[in-house]
C-alpha cells in the first residue's frame, strides 16, 4: 500500500471456508498498476492465473479453498464502499457464474501508520451487509 501512494491498488481473495459462516483468507492477488486515485478495476486475466494456481495448491478442494471476493484500498477515502464499489460486487454474485456470494475488503493506511479496513458480504438477491472481521494471532 505504501509503494501505490494515493492510488488504489487491489485484487482478489482466495480463502479457506472453515464452518459455521467463517473464512479465513488465505491468498490474494495484487494488482499495483490498474488502479486511480478513486478507483481500481483489476485484470481479469492475471488474477483469474492467480486463482488457478491457488486451486493447483489447495488440490482443487473447491468446497474447501475458494474464491472469496476483492479486496481495494481506499488511500483517500473511508473504508465504507462507494456506490461503484456496490454495484461491482453485486455484478459478481448476479453474474450467474458459480459465484453466489462474495466478500469486498476495504482497507487504508491513516495518519501514523494506522490500518484501517472494513469487510462487506454480497449475497445474489441481498443487500450487502457488513461482516466481522477477525486478526488471527500467530
Amino acid at each position: 500500500m505504501l509503494n501505490a501512494g494515493k492510488r488504489e491498488i487491489g485484487g482478489m481473495l482466495m480463502g479457506e471456508y472453515l464452518g459455521e459462516q467463517a473464512f479465513r483468507i488465505v491468498d490474494f492477488s495484487v494488482d499495483l498498476k490498474r488502479g486511480t486515485t478513486s478507483s481500481f478495476f483489476r485484470d481479469s486475466d492475471e488474477h483469474d492465473l492467480a486463482l488457478q494456481k491457488f486451486y493447483e495448491e489447495t488440490g482443487s478442494d473447491y468446497k474447501r479453498f475458494n474464491y472469496l471476493g476483492e479486496w481495494h484500498t481506499h488511500p483517500s477515502f473511508s473504508v465504507d464502499p462507494s456506490i461503484n464499489d456496490i454495484n461491482a460486487m453485486q455484478g459478481i454474485v448476479n453474474s450467474g457464474e458459480n459465484v453466489d456470494f462474495a466478500f469486498l475488503f476495504i482497507s487504508r493506511l491513516r495518519w501514523f501508520w494506522q490500518f484501517e479496513c472494513s469487510a462487506y458480504l454480497f449475497i445474489r438477491g441481498y443487500q450487502p451487509i457488513q461482516v466481522e472481521i477477525i486478526v488471527e494471532k500467530k
